[in-house]
């Protein structure tokens, strides 16, 4: 008993969560969606969110039963490169400061199931240990994964050079994918074991299900208008570099730009200089509610990370994808840097479904944009998508479900 007689809930459910922070805003977005989730349906558990992303500001306060530890930042710079960006001290310290960190809140709070989000190991390796002790408990370990991660080459290979199906038989109990097979089969493409594949879910794509917020009465920009959107914006500059240029090849509407919060000063001070002060264009870092802005644009124009594409079919967006091709953090030296593929495979798989538009890597030039964007502007609106938009309350399901089927059985159960 408390000092006020209330009654301690000792018992209640206790859930972690983890995501991996090192570049952008997608991770920890989705991660959000499903912890507001989470809590709603259960208001008596108890949910720790683990993150050293440095954007958590920008979203909205946590739900009650939810409480937070922000562990140090650690930013990824290329293909398998990462530097703290804030603590001046090496990188192998800063890994094993949040290691360090987690390990002991995990045993502290004692969870009964723990959410690891799309990196099984997390950053170089930071959550074996956690996952070494758990596995000797009676907690519950679930890996959530994207849609698509990367090609079936690469991630084969990245795969098996950090042995990682013998981490998923070993460690993981549930593997919950934030797709449809019918778009991209996991287990086939990842060559996952049978014993592992029985494991995975696919629960369809994790979106923002709150109401959409009244555009008009925003004054943000008059409608209609033609939006670009870079995501979180560590990686959106050439985009929207390109997309500046075309300006002068489309009608005269009104025009909104928003870089996201993670472009750099010096790049936004650089596209600002683009704009040349044309008043029919706006520019924001940020929007609270980007979901309304593509509802409502005539056209839209963004690359086609899991959430920006997410949301454009669930809003039913007139959208033109041009998809990242090259590493995170590597823009100024995309010609040279290594591919990665999970942008265009989703790209593309949209565009076959008529979801999307999609300008294929080397194609994008002003004004093979601008054309793109003028026939939006005489089109209808894309058909209803079949895609599965439920995932967010399925993943729900699934954690819960977990935690009831699996309830004293043995770790790695089919």
């Amino acid at each position: 008993m408390s000092s006020t007689g209330t009654v301690l809930p000792t018992g209640s459910l206790r859930i972690a969560v983890f995501t991996h922070d090192t570049f952008g805003l997608g991770h920890v977005r989705r991660c959000l969606h499903i912890v507001r989730s989470l809590a709603a349906r259960r208001p008596d558990s108890s949910i720790l969110f683990l993150t050293g992303s440095p954007a958590l500001h920008l979203f909205r306060s946590l739900p009650p039963n939810v409480d937070m530890i922000k562990i140090p930042t650690v930013v990824k710079t290329g293909a398998k490169a990462f530097r703290p960006p804030h603590l001046q001290i090496p990188i192998v310290e800063l890994a094993g400061l949040r290691r360090g960190i987690m390990l002991e809140a995990v045993r502290g709070f004692g969870p009964d199931v723990f959410l690891v989000d799309n990196f099984p190991l997390g950053s170089q390796g930071e959550l074996y240990a956690i996952l070494q002790e758990l596995h000797r408990t009676r907690c519950r370990t679930v890996l959530g994964l994207r849609d698509v991660l990367d090609t079936p080459e690469a991630v084969r290979a990245d795969w098996e050079r950090q042995g990682m199906h013998e981490i998923l038989d070993r460690y993981y109990d549930r593997i919950l994918v934030y797709g449809m097979r019918e778009v991209f089969d996991v287990g086939e493409s990842y060559g996952l074991a049978p014993q592992v594949s029985r494991r995975v879910r696919y629960c369809g794509y994790v979106t923002d299900d709150g109401p959409v917020g009244d555009v008009d009465a925003s004054g943000v920009v008059p409608t209609p208008f033609v939006m670009a959107t870079g995501g979180g914006g560590g990686d959106a500059f050439p985009l929207l570099q390109t997309f500046v240029r075309a300006l002068p090849s489309l009608p005269e509407l009104p025009v909104l730009i928003v870089t996201g919060p993670l472009m750099s000063e010096t790049l936004r001070t650089k596209l600002a200089k683009t704009v040349n002060g044309r008043s029919s264009v706006i520019v924001r870092d940020y929007l609270p509610d980007l979901r309304g802005y593509l509802a409502r644009a005539a056209a839209v124009v963004s690359m086609c990370g899991y959430n920006t594409a997410a949301e454009i079919v669930a809003t039913r967006a007139r959208a033109v994808v041009a998809p990242r091709t090259w590493q995170y953090g590597e823009h100024s030296r995309r010609h040279t840097a290594g591919a990665e593929g999970e942008q265009l495979l989703r790209a593309r798989a949209l565009a076959r479904l008529g979801l999307v538009d999609c300008i294929e890597p080397g194609d994008l030039n002003p004004e093979r944009l601008a054309e793109h964007v003028r026939t939006l502007l005489g089109a209808g609106a894309p058909p209803h998508t079949e895609l599965d938009l439920g995932g967010r309350e399925r993943v729900v399901d699934h954690l819960l479900e977990t935690n009831q089927s699996l309830s004293g059985g043995s770790h790695g159960c089919d």
